[in-house]
């Protein structure tokens, strides 16, 4: 095992790597409420995606647990001492238009393409062929590794609050579900939903019926509709069009007797990234605040725009920002109103590791009071931040500076990894510096070159965590 080329072990697996992610990748993992029992939490598709890791784990001897359809884990080797590698199962939706289905996988290139390619299907199973790596080289550690499946990562974490309440919490670990060399920090997140009251008595010249976009928190919408009534129709189609063509979008417009539908596409994106994406509720907003709606409605537009347009929450009172981890992100994730029920605001708010979650709370409550709107808090997720001289830290760098010869400097970051639901992690991988990112993305897809070297890195990673004189 000492001169092991650990590349070369990693590539033999290519094949089996592949087939093993196309079988998860094809399974529709998304919160599911239609489907969920109290056997299922999270729906049907994800429970099935957790067993399918488990049964394959299964059929390779590994050592299995189901935990009540919450999380499950995989295990190998012997001790008192556990070194965890956390995952997740479950994927965002797959909004907007695909060149392949989401739940198609496609390998084509050289790159591997469907919903979960990424976050973090790809990952768990490059982990779980580095520790089928090192039990097929006959390697036996002195502490146990445990691959640990979590199934509700993309909403509020149950999945390892269940988990942890009944299962041992590794003595270290990482996440691979983020990006190399490593992430020694991460943003505090708070999820919740901003309401504003119902609109008053609407004109009947033009109406707002309905508006909505989005459909997770965690990411930048990529799609937004609305739905008017009233008069004169023609003249607000023939605006919607000159609109879609002055800033460069795609949307669509349909008009029925005396309503009129319009929908536009923006650019998904991760929740932590939004400068990354364009924001469709934030598009359509725009364009209806043309319009000579009641000035309720007005007023509301304009304040959505105002207060939500700028990703980084400076114009609703968190222009926060650090040394380590840089400026806060907002991200409007989920919008929804009609005309009789308030208006539903859904946010995402990443704020810097050194920031105080108290102070970020109260100072948004303070705005939104001054706007008569309420606020609902569905999570919080404090920030991580691991000193980069940890021996876990000095351990995982090295393994990946020497396999790559890459000096690129670690990391913080505005996403929220399961490194935090340990005692001690970070996260590690599996995007290379460079590399393109597309998590939560219309064609999510990974490179399966980075990855089969992400398995020979996880390999040797595990090993020197595992070994008797190591850490």
């Amino acid at each position: 095992m000492e001169r092991i080329d650990w590349y070369d072990k990693a590539s033999a697996y290519k094949d089996r790597y592949v087939e093993v992610l196309k079988g998860l990748l094809a399974i529709p993992s998304v919160y599911d409420e239609s489907s969920k029992t109290d056997k299922m939490p999270f729906g049907e598709q994800i429970d099935t995606a957790l067993r399918y890791m488990l049964n394959t784990a299964d059929s390779d001897s590994f050592a299995t647990k189901y935990v009540d359809g919450y999380a499950g884990h995989i295990e190998y080797g012997q001790g008192s001492g556990l070194v965890g590698v956390l995952g997740h199962l479950d994927v965002v939706p797959a909004d907007g238009e695909w060149t392949y289905g989401a739940f198609t996988p496609t390998l084509t290139e050289g790159r591997l393409f469907g919903r979960g390619t990424l976050d973090d299907k790809g990952p768990v199973v490059a982990a779980y062929f580095a520790m089928k790596l090192l039990k097929d080289s006959g390697y036996e550690p002195s502490k146990r590794i445990r691959l640990i499946m979590g199934t509700d990562e993309e909403r509020d974490w149950q999945c390892m609050e269940h988990y942890f309440k009944y299962e041992e919490m590794p003595d270290t670990g990482f996440t691979p579900d983020a990006d190399f060399p490593l992430i020694y920090a991460e943003k505090g997140i708070i999820d919740g939903y901003i309401s504003l009251p119902p609109v008053t008595a609407q004109s009947d010249m033009l109406r707002l019926i309905r508006f909505s976009g989005g459909k997770a928190l965690n990411m930048v919408p990529g799609k937004a509709d609305a739905a008017l009534s009233g008069e004169n129709l023609t003249a607000v189609e023939q605006a919607f069009a000159a609109y879609l063509t002055a800033e460069g979008i795609n949307g669509s417009v349909e008009v029925k007797e005396n309503n009129i539908m319009l929908s536009v596409s923006g650019k998904a994106a991760h929740g932590s990234t939004p400068e990354k994406g364009r924001n469709s509720v934030i598009v359509l907003a725009k364009f209806l605040q043309s319009l000579p709606l009641h000035g309720d409605v007005s007023d509301k537009l304009n304040w959505l725009v105002e207060k939500f347009e700028d990703y980084n929450g400076k114009d609703i009172g968190l222009g926060l920002s650090d040394d380590v981890s840089g400026p806060l992100t907002l991200n409007l994730g989920e919008f929804k109103m009609t005309e009789t029920d308030a208006w539903s605001i859904g946010v995402n708010i990443r704020y810097p590791v050194t920031a105080a979650y108290d102070t970020v709370k109260e100072s948004l409550l303070n705005q939104l009071a001054e706007a008569g709107a309420g606020f609902k808090q569905t999570s919080h997720l404090a920030s991580l931040y691991v000193e980069k001289d940890d021996p876990l830290v000095e351990t995982l760098v090295d393994v990946y500076r020497r396999q790559t010869g890459d000096q690129t400097d670690i990391l913080a970051i505005g996403g929220g990894t399961y490194a935090r639901a340990m005692k001690k992690g970070v996260a590690f991988g599996p995007l290379f510096p460079g590399a393109p990112d597309s998590a939560h993305q219309q064609d999510e897809h990974i490179l399966l070159d980075d990855m089969i070297r992400a398995i020979a890195i996880y390999a040797e990673s595990l090993y020197l965590l595992t070994k008797d004189d190591h850490i």
